[in-house]
């Protein structure tokens, strides 16, 4: 029997995000375990893949074309990953185009009437879309029926197919909603669509609020591109000691009696126990000596091959401006096996160029090959009862040495990968531990306001007040703050023409050639309370990095009036937080607009202090 005297020796294989969570978990400093991460690529994040490209303005911007978005309600796992190492998200948005070049129909969901209606389509004068439009609600509707008479959705093997049929579905219906629905979630052919187990597949629409017309999640994605919480991931391991190897793929594993043997090209290495965090059909090639069970059961979980395209040519996009959307699902002409649907970064990532950088799937033969930066081969997972039938029979594969994770255990999403991991090495007995955010998401400071003025005569008071020191990341769709009061919305800061006040924040620092690239935004206000909202002066200290520390890359200062004007003033401060800018909005009745502020902002570290005079 191997000794534990010595930190346990653990190995995960495969640095995808069930990988990236095994590791992050097993290498917590109370579990005493010594993590090796390795990754056969020369990177880390496996779907987790960011690109830098340069836009025709030279401005330097990260792009992903695997993991994109994620959001707050349906992807705790994540979540709490992103709150330790303190990775910022913003607002995305969900909004989808099915394009039909067989029947021409072009329309698109989540837009409102446009999309629903492009200008020169005739959709409000073709019978069949309009049909289709009214089925939408009833199909929600037998859909959370059939879930609701499912005691386990997994168990029901009634197809989409069939599920259709029951209700009477219309040929148009399907072609047009439903199998451009499966194939753009899932990445799988739209012919194979309506094969998918329908209560599995109705279990994670309804987990996601995509079986009602509205209340969906508001979906959110990582600032700076995936790779941020990746580098995230990797530095905290090598922080607690963990050896993290890429370019090192693994030959074999083979679980003995007491250890399990790892095969790479160093040769054989022990450990005590192994997380094999791989596609199902990679794990059952790696294993030397497979059970039957596993033999069995990794292999009736199949994979879908696709290409992926990171380029800028729009013919991708609909015919009609109107139904240009984040995810654009398109149907040829020419019938062809595989899934077409491209990706509009530009707009998910909320990317501060004017260029459209698409990411497509399926679509190597159409998208003109001097438009492409990046090529990717990815699989996805496919779903069928019988893949369904094989995920239940997971655990039995497990050992204590010996475990599998993967986004494969669940729908197949970045959240069902996140959670595999924490639970593989939960089964090996190593715990995550208490929740440690990075860092508290609101904090009230008492403060004294000084309002100076030199002329035409001299004077100044001051005043005690309260304000919100927030972290805009942290701030959610409602404008609500973990351990605030009241709300924090777009409409009260820079233009008003936001969402949230993270955006209009970038969207005023990019106009000035800023980019933050994800780094920390906190921001000095006070909040909307009981309908109302008024700041005299609002505070913005940003960083170029997570961790706020320093100098600050910028520092905003907004000035409001009675009157309902706003203006937003960026400052160079020295060490000290203090800056001398141009005065340009009407503030006073007694005083117009000349002459100028001397600030002082220092950063919230321990406190905060606006004093503008």
């Amino acid at each position: 029997m191997r000794s534990h005297t010595t930190p346990r020796r653990v190995a995960v294989v495969g640095s995808g995000v069930a990988g990236l969570t095994a590791a992050y978990v097993a290498s917590h400093p109370a579990n005493g375990a010594h993590v090796t991460l390795l990754e056969a690529d020369d990177r880390l994040g496996g779907h987790a893949d960011t690109h830098d490209v340069v836009d025709p303005t030279g401005r330097e911007l990260r792009i992903d074309s695997g993991f994109i978005v994620h959001n707050r309600r349906t992807y705790p796992t994540l979540l709490r990953l992103f709150d330790e190492l303190g990775v910022a998200t913003l607002e995305s948005e969900m909004s989808m185009s099915i394009s039909d070049e067989q029947t021409g129909l072009e329309w698109a969901g989540a837009l409102g009437r446009r999309g629903l209606f492009p200008a020169g389509t005739g959709n409000h004068r073709n019978p069949g879309y309009l049909r289709m439009l009214r089925d939408v609600p009833r199909f929600h509707r037998r859909a959370r029926r059939l879930l609701d008479a499912a005691p386990d959705p997994a168990a029901d093997p009634t197809t989409l197919a069939e599920f259709l049929d029951a209700g009477r579905f219309s040929p148009y219906f399907r072609r047009h909603f439903m199998e451009p629905l499966v194939a753009a979630v899932w990445s799988c052919d739209p012919d194979t669509a309506l094969d998918y187990p329908a209560a599995y597949l109705f279990a994670f629409l309804s987990h996601h609020g995509m079986l009602q017309v509205f209340g969906s999640p508001t979906w959110r994605t990582v600032a700076g591109g995936s790779r941020t919480y990746v580098d995230a991931v990797a530095a905290a391991l090598r922080e607690r000691g963990a050896d993290v190897r890429t370019g090192s793929p693994v030959r074999a594993v083979r679980e003995t009696a007491d250890v399990v043997e790892v095969v790479t090209d160093r040769g054989t290495e022990v450990y005590d126990a192994v997380v094999v965090a791989a596609h199902p059909d990679q794990a059952l090639r790696l294993l030397a000596d497979p059970t039957p069970a596993q033999r069995e059961v990794l292999g009736a979980m199949p994979y879908s091959p696709n290409t992926a395209l990171l380029h800028t040519d729009t013919r991708l996009m609909p015919g009609a401006p109107e139904a240009h959307a984040s995810w654009n699902f398109r149907r040829p002409a020419a019938d062809r096996a595989g899934v077409l649907v491209t990706y509009d970064m530009t707009r998910l990532q909320r990317l501060p160029t004017d260029t459209r950088y698409l990411v497509t799937l399926g679509g190597e033969d159409l998208v003109d090959p001097d438009t492409v930066i990046v090529r990717r081969d990815y699989a996805h997972p496919l779903y069928t009862p019988s893949s369904v039938a094989a995920q239940r029979r997971l655990p039995e594969l497990d050992s204590d040495r010996l475990v599998f994770a993967g986004a494969y255990h669940g729908w197949g999403f970045h959240e069902d990968g996140a959670r595999s991991g924490l639970a593989a090495a939960e089964r090996l007995g190593l715990a995550w531990g208490e929740h440690s955010p990075s860092s508290p998401a609101a904090t009230s400071y008492r403060a004294t306001l000084v309002h100076q003025r030199r002329e035409p005569v001299e004077s100044s008071f001051e005043h005690r007040t309260s304000t919100w020191v927030v972290d805009l990341d942290q701030v959610g769709p409602d404008g609500r703050v973990p351990g605030g009061r009241g709300r924090f919305l777009g409409r009260d800061h820079f233009d008003g023409d936001t969402d949230s006040v993270r955006e209009g924040l970038d969207r005023f620092l990019a106009a000035h050639g800023i980019d933050l690239r994800g780094g920390r935004a906190l921001m000095a206000a006070l909040p909307r309370a009981y309908g109302h909202c008024f700041n005299p002066i609002s505070v913005h200290w940003c960083w170029a990095d997570r961790e706020g520390g320093g100098r600050p890359a910028a520092t905003v200062v907004e000035v409001h009036n009675t009157y309902g004007d706003r203006h937003a003033y960026l400052l160079d401060t020295d060490e000290r937080g203090r800056a001398v800018v141009d005065k340009e909005m009407y503030v006073s009745p007694f005083h117009g607009v000349d002459g100028h502020y001397e600030v002082v902002v220092p950063p919230p570290d321990p406190a905060a202090g606006a004093a503008p005079t």
